[in-house]
């Protein structure tokens, strides 16, 4: 038995969903990663000028998915979109990486980064309180 007021029973209920919050910070602690990797790939490009290009690539993706969550934030409805699509392509070509026998996916850190947090940013998003969170302010989802 409750004994929570009317009164707070209607706020709870009328609060915002913290969806885009959550995924939001999930993927600013990808782009932080990618950041951290496209940085750590920069003295490799001294020997190899192929790191270069690559070292730039993934800082390039890192600021866009800390532009995307920030937008993520603001519920732009395009930027959850464009982080779906983000995320189920990371998520392909990780399980992709999984399948082929070259070994890139062993031990825990991988697995969490690559796998466990694009399928939950995925779920966050395509679930009610997700799609609900991004609907028109007139509409309801």
């Amino acid at each position: 038995m409750s004994i929570a007021s009317p009164a707070t029973i209607q706020n709870a209920t009328a609060l915002p969903s913290s969806t885009p919050e959550i995924a939001s910070v999930l993927v600013v602690t990808q782009a932080s990663l990618s950041l951290v990797a496209g940085l750590s790939a920069i003295p490799f490009g001294i020997v190899e000028p192929g790191f270069r290009v690559l070292s730039l690539v993934t800082i390039l993706v890192a600021t866009g998915m800390f532009w995307l969550a920030r937008n993520l934030r603001r519920r732009r409805r395009w930027a959850r979109r464009w982080v779906i699509a983000l995320e189920a392509l990371s998520l392909t070509a990780s399980l992709l990486l999984m399948v082929l026998p070259i070994g890139a996916m062993r031990g825990p850190v991988p697995i969490l980064v690559n796998l466990v947090m694009p399928a939950a940013v995925m779920v966050l998003l395509l679930s009610r309180s997700g799609r609900a969170a991004f609907a028109p302010p007139g509409k309801t989802a």
